[in-house]
């Protein structure tokens, strides 16, 4: 990470500027994770419900 700050700020990139890509980047990290998450949960639920479905059968 330190690279692409250095890099940064050779190309003449404010402080600013990399604060506001550094929110773009976490924001859309969070929101993969989260995705991530919710994927888990329904795929559990499907899982218990046909394991329910076993044992009523």
């Amino acid at each position: 990470m330190e690279h692409y700050f250095g890099v940064a700020k050779e190309m003449g990139l404010s402080n600013e500027e990399i604060g506001a890509v550094q929110s773009v980047v976490m924001a859309v990290s969070a929101g993969r994770v989260n995705a991530q998450f919710r994927e888990a949960r329904v795929r559990r639920r499907l899982r218990q419900r046909e394991e329910r479905k076993n044992e009523a059968t």
